[in-house]
């Protein structure tokens, strides 16, 4: 899986109010942030309540790195904050439903931090 593909995944998955409201290329965005910084080494140790707390935690690191981004006001923070809630559960989910997703994931994110640092 690339990251284009990831993201269409992850685009087609979220409620449809969400992708009318922020469009393809935030949430596009917002995925590639979140696979630049993927907190996967310690994914690899949670089950799945676990998971859902790093993923909260999660959220918010992304939530911060987009205030920065886009300067934005209260509302605009608002609902990006429950955007991204949404994209982080998604990614989770695919994460944890198989082992090849994970590896997908460790692949990309080495791409991506590579591509930037």
């Amino acid at each position: 899986m690339t990251l284009a593909d990831l993201q269409s995944h992850v685009y087609h998955e979220l409620p449809m109010l969400q992708r009318t409201v922020t469009g393809r290329r935030t949430v596009y965005r917002i995925v590639a942030s979140a696979v630049r910084h993927w907190p996967g080494t310690v994914l690899m140790q949670c089950d799945d309540g676990e998971a859902q707390v790093v993923g909260t935690h999660f959220g918010r690191q992304l939530e911060r790195i987009a205030r920065r981004e886009y300067g934005m006001g209260i509302i605009l923070t608002l609902v990006l904050s429950a955007v991204i809630s949404e994209i982080v559960k998604v990614l989770i989910r695919w994460w944890m439903e198989r082992h090849e997703n994970q590896t997908a994931m460790h692949c990309m994110t080495l791409q991506m931090r590579g591509s930037h640092d």
